[in-house]
């Protein structure tokens, strides 16, 4: 795979310009009526997959065929999956059907997550900066490091449940006397954020996770196996764990003084901005999501995000009537197994590599001159029409990439303006006429 989840397919762009306005770092272009990603400014949001109203933002994930490379083929299912299937008697038929599918064994990362939470919670007790912002999307991460650097201390430096549970199954299996290099662990993702994680992840050296899987490759056969499968296991996760796929994520408000949860791409940069320029210092956690509604509104997902809650919110209720019997010595062992696996991050958050102007100083400041006298011309309404998100981009495309300024609609009709006044001076003195004749005369 590329260093990115999110491709553009050309030959189905259309050029509409809908993707570059609602890109949230700006990585995206339309040149010669087709959109180009750039990639240094990427993050994977998937925001532009559900924006594309013509199918040409795809997410690449991992493919079925690769558990073929190993023997031991472990899933790790997100709280978010159990939602797609509503019609399913329960989230053991769900997992049982993972099976079938060929997997060897699975691993629910609500378990995990019930860690993370415990461990938010011990961490709040002792953090320096807040508002905390939580770290287990991906995307908000990686937004942080391109847009808001100056807030990566606020970061919680704490592994994702996916990341957690995949190095608790290898320490499992290694346990065991496994050859690690036959264990396959994939994470089944409602986001393309999480494909480009585990090739490219923040705070670790490298990912336990061997593959994602997208949960629309999977959801058809699921959903064919689901009524014909008999369980022969219950479910282990609590439904503190499956609350991790809702809008306001895993954590209990109640034991946070100070705690928000928000969701969507353009409701996160708004509430970062706040918390950059220090109006939200009394904020204690925010637990920000970039997908609207939370993991269930992933681009990955299949169910409509509101019915997928519905059904969640049904499962969390099953999990929260049988509390007594999922909670029995064998869960809290694991349980007990997941916490003693270290999740603290073990290499610090850096800011993204930006695009830079010039590597000399002196060439940037003058770009960066040019830049500003560039836009100063402009109309500054950020129509998009010149394929650029904003002026300010199109006056920094001129400047870094060559772009022509006629390509701003307003630039090219002040300059056929310009033009023709100049034509209609030049055919009124290179032209002889009576009139002309007579002015001249006079």
């Amino acid at each position: 795979m590329d260093a990115h989840s999110v491709t553009l397919q050309k030959s189905k762009c259309m050029g509409c310009t809908d993707c570059i306005k609602r890109c949230p770092t700006e990585a995206i272009r339309v040149r010669s009526s087709k959109a180009q990603i750039i990639e240094a400014r990427c993050i994977d949001c998937g925001n532009c997959i559900r924006i594309c109203r013509n199918g040409a933002k795809k997410a690449a994930t991992d493919q079925l065929e690769m558990m073929k490379r190993y023997t031991h083929r472990i899933a790790l299912p997100a709280p978010s999956f159990y939602a797609q299937f509503p019609k399913a008697p329960g989230v053991e038929y769900i997992l049982e059907a993972l099976l079938e599918m060929g997997f060897t064994d699975y691993f629910e990362v609500a378990i995990a997550a019930e860690v993370v939470t415990s461990a938010t919670y011990d961490y709040l007790k002792k953090a320096t900066h807040f508002p905390i912002i939580s770290s287990a999307c991906p995307a908000i991460v990686r937004l942080v490091q391109s847009r808001f650097p100056s807030l990566i201390p606020h970061i919680l430096p704490i592994l994702s449940p996916m990341e957690l549970a995949a190095r608790y199954v290898k320490a499992q299996y290694a346990k065991r006397g496994m050859d690690l290099k036959e264990v396959g662990v994939f994470f089944i993702s409602p986001c393309p954020a999480k494909a480009t994680e585990i090739r490219y992840p923040k705070g670790i050296e490298q990912s336990m996770v061997d593959g994602v899987l997208s949960m629309q490759d999977l959801y058809k056969p699921m959903r064919d196996l689901i009524g014909k499968v008999t369980p022969k296991q219950k479910q282990q996760s609590t439904y503190r764990g499956l609350n991790w796929a809702t809008p306001t994520g895993g954590m209990d408000e109640n034991q946070i003084k100070g705690y928000m949860a928000v969701d969507g791409i353009e409701n996160v940069l708004s509430i970062l901005e706040k918390v950059e320029d220090g109006t939200l210092n009394h904020m204690t956690f925010i637990e920000a999501m970039a997908c609207t509604g939370g993991c269930l509104g992933g681009a990955l997902a299949i169910e409509n995000p509101y019915i997928s809650r519905s059904t969640l919110k049904k499962w969390i209720q099953k999990a929260k009537q049988s509390e007594k019997q999922m909670i029995n010595g064998e869960y809290l062992k694991v349980l007990d197994a997941v916490s003693q696996i270290p999740y603290f991050y073990e290499t610090p958050i850096m800011p993204s590599s930006v695009l830079s102007l010039s590597p000399n100083r002196i060439k940037a400041l003058e770009m960066m001159e040019r830049i500003q006298k560039i836009y100063e011309t402009l109309p500054q309404i950020d129509c998009g029409c010149c394929g650029a998100p904003t002026c300010h981009c199109f006056a920094e495309d001129v400047v870094r990439q060559g772009v022509n300024v006629e390509a701003c609609i307003f630039m090219l009709r002040r300059k056929i303006k310009q033009l023709s006044d100049e034509m209609q001076q030049l055919a009124y003195t290179a032209i002889p006429t009576e009139n002309n004749l007579e002015k001249h005369k006079e």
